[in-house]
């Protein structure tokens, strides 16, 4: 009898440990949800309050009087649809070759074998430890005065100088320089190598060589990870101030129009010494909101596909 009870006994306390583990990852998960929605519901409910909401005390998240105004007054102040169309345009090229060219140096990786590919591995993923600020003179210079890899040069051409304009970024992301590369080709790599070897022996067997199997066989089968590494290329393209600033600093990106929303809606409104705090922050919010829309019906959109495909590389620990 002691010993069923202490058996029973035993049950209880490991049923308890069971429920207090759940509500201890509750609480984690609550709380990091919590750190990350509580900016972005912050600028929902300043953008749709009006101004005697925000002058009420008695209103803290949902406004009494809902308005769109403060939307419209500020695709009315900023030239929104040209930032737009800019951004969209340099992002998603910056995307495509990012894609392409982490595509190719991923497949490489896991799919043949060469003396020093494991250090050469190793070294790809170390660039995600550098920072580009180290190297931010040279690169600079380089595309300051931009002479082909040395081909003008050797031709006595001129070298041209290709800041201000997306050129930089551009051949960045198809030499696998850009920002976060080394994890677009770590991503893409995980995936490619757990595609069963069964697939290339099957096609050269059949006389494929190797450009017809990674496109007919790799790409195909890589769709997942491909579009998990697109929605991270382009959400970083979108968002990147730093490559905005250094190098394309006249572009109407949104990136750079963020850093500085305040300055150019009070800058449209007649840049008056006197301004009004309470409205500058309901626009800057419903600025901010019109810059972030995009992104989340992006994630909306390839939802599905960017979860199978964080899975399906090994990331979460499956």
């Amino acid at each position: 009898m002691r010993t069923k009870r202490q058996g029973a006994k035993g049950g209880h306390w490991l049923k308890a440990g069971g429920w207090l583990y759940r509500l201890f990852r509750l609480g984690i998960i609550v709380g990091i949800g919590h750190v990350i929605l509580y900016p972005l519901l912050v600028k929902v409910s300043v953008a749709l309050m009006s101004p005697s909401d925000m002058y009420d005390m008695t209103v803290k998240w949902v406004p009494r009087q809902p308005t769109s105004d403060n939307f419209r007054e500020v695709l009315s102040l900023i030239d929104y649809w040209k930032y737009f169309f800019t951004t969209l345009g340099v992002s998603l090229g910056a995307t495509l070759a990012q894609v392409a060219s982490c595509t190719l140096a991923a497949y490489g990786f896991a799919r043949f074998r060469f003396r020093g590919r494991r250090a050469l591995f190793f070294l790809v993923i170390l660039t995600l430890c550098v920072p580009q600020q180290t190297y931010m003179v040279t690169t600079y210079m380089q595309y300051r005065y931009f002479d082909g890899f040395g081909l003008l040069s050797f031709f006595g051409v001129t070298p041209q100088s290709l800041i201000g304009t997306p050129w930089p970024l551009m051949l960045m992301s198809l030499g696998c320089q850009a920002a976060k590369n080394g994890l677009f080709i770590y991503v893409l790599q995980q995936f490619l190598a757990r595609l069963p070897g069964e697939l290339e022996e099957a096609a050269w067997v059949d006389g494929a060589g190797v450009g017809r199997i990674f496109w007919q066989i790799m790409l195909p089968n890589a769709g997942p990870a491909m579009v998990t590494v697109s929605v991270l290329s382009f959400v970083w393209c979108w968002n990147d101030l730093y490559t905005a600033s250094t190098y394309m600093p006249s572009m109407p990106l949104f990136s750079t129009l963020l850093n500085n929303l305040a300055f150019q809606i009070s800058r449209a409104e007649g840049g008056g010494s006197v301004i009004d705090t309470v409205r500058l922050s309901m626009l800057t919010n419903a600025g901010a909101l019109l810059i972030i829309v995009p992104l989340i019906v992006l994630f909306l959109v390839a939802q599905r596909f960017f979860v199978q495909g964080i899975e399906r590389t090994g990331l979460t620990g499956m």
